[in-house]
């Protein structure tokens, strides 16, 4: 599954940088995604909202479920989002086969 992660860094995480600046964090989080039985395709540093986005794939949300916990546990980041890539066809397909079954209120 593709997935996209938002996220801000803590304090603690800056200060990692500053610390360390020249470590090389796109190796270091590809070689995370490797283990853990998927593939990052991009990272960006970015301004606004988030600090982070990274886009990758993975064998299943649990695996990037079980990504963030670890990441969130190391105190490197203060707030992670992940997004999923979904097939809005498929959604819209359902969403289509149950409608006849709804019945809005006071209707």
């Amino acid at each position: 599954m593709k997935f996209i992660f938002l996220g801000n860094y803590s304090n603690a995480g800056l200060e990692g940088f500053i610390k360390n600046p020249s470590q090389d964090r796109k190796s270091v989080i590809s070689g995370m995604m490797n283990k853990a039985g998927g593939t990052m395709d991009s990272i960006y540093l970015t301004r606004g909202n988030y600090d982070v986005v990274v886009v990758g794939d993975a064998p299943d949300f649990e695996t990037v479920g079980a990504i963030k916990m670890m990441i969130m546990a190391t105190g490197a980041f203060k707030e992670a989002v992940i997004l999923e890539e979904t097939d809005f066809n498929k959604i819209a397909k359902k969403a289509s086969d149950i409608a006849s079954s709804y019945k809005a209120p006071n209707s």
